[in-house]
């Protein structure tokens, strides 16, 4: 049985998945599997996995259109591994990835969830952004998740802790992520990796719609948004640092919601946004300002 699973979902990912895959097999470790999901692909992307299958033994699945995460939890439930690592079809990993996460998993068995920090890249391999992954500015990183910034393709994550809180949720488009890492933060202990042992390479909207659509994909974001926050509302009770992290978020989800609505000339649909998230942010200035352009329609 292999040590660890490593899970790629992909969708139209010709140019990027051999990369991906390469950068497994290239590990300091070889006792590992690749299980690569097509999640309806409509590129040349399964004429790529076909050859990566004869020439780096990985096993893949073809399956209809459905989104990162039913792709993601089709790769899990596959798994023999004793560990689990999810990786990006457009991510790469550095070569003692895996080595540095195994050796403090083995170090300490109450640690579920070890991740690392990652740069962000462009097309060209030119760094756009240093992430220090356990020391993240966000108010709800840093309320849920005690400051984690867990990209999934930096997780590696002990296969048993993974069964305890579940499979990702896929009507959360966008936000599945999030969602996932505060449920394996309430079970288990994270530790993070304070150096770049994986590359994230920063593409237009990431994973899009076959038939993709501006506004279909801003819909599909902002309502898994909402059910995100949602389910943190029900997490309760909550200490004071969720509660203002979580009405701040609200009030970030709500002005996109405004300007969502003043691209679409809503306006009445507009103030009304503006006005919630100003109920749940009233010392921050943007929500007035948003209200007052609307008003002068």
């Amino acid at each position: 049985m292999p040590l660890v699973t490593v899970v790629i979902p992909v969708f139209n990912g010709e140019p990027f998945v051999a990369k991906a895959v390469q950068s497994v097999r290239a590990q300091t470790m070889n006792d590992v599997e690749i299980i690569v999901v097509d999640d309806g692909s409509t590129d040349g992307t399964q004429a790529v996995l076909a050859q990566l299958e004869r020439t780096h033994l990985i096993r893949w699945y073809q399956q209809d259109h459905g989104g990162p995460a039913r792709s993601r939890n089709r790769g899990i439930e596959s798994a023999r591994g004793e560990f689990i690592a999810l990786l990006d079809c457009d991510d790469v990993w550095l070569p003692d990835k895996l080595a540095a996460q195994l050796s403090i998993m083995r170090g300490d068995p109450e640690v579920g969830l070890v991740h690392t920090d990652f740069d962000v890249v462009d097309e060209h391999g030119a760094v756009l952004e240093h992430v220090s992954a356990r020391q993240s500015p966000e108010p709800i990183v840093q309320a849920f998740v005690g400051g984690h910034t867990a990209l999934p393709s930096t997780l590696l994550i002990r296969k048993e802790v993974l069964q305890k809180v579940g499979a990702l949720r896929p009507e959360l488009y966008g936000s599945e992520d999030s969602d996932l890492t505060v449920r394996l933060y309430t079970v288990t202990k994270f530790a993070c990796i304070d150096r770049v042992l994986v590359r994230k390479l920063q593409r237009g909207h990431g994973y899009r719609d076959m038939a993709f659509d501006e506004v279909m994909h801003r819909e599909k974001v902002l309502s898994s948004r909402e059910l995100f926050l949602n389910g943190l509302e029900g997490m309760q009770p909550l200490n004071r640092s969720q509660r203002a992290a979580l009405d701040r978020e609200w009030a970030n989800y709500f002005l996109l919601r405004g300007r969502a609505a003043e691209k679409l000339r809503r306006s009445a649909d507009a103030r009304r946004y503006y006005r919630q998230a100003i109920q749940k942010a009233p010392f921050r200035l943007r929500g007035y300002t948003r209200l007052i352009r609307t008003l002068a329609w």
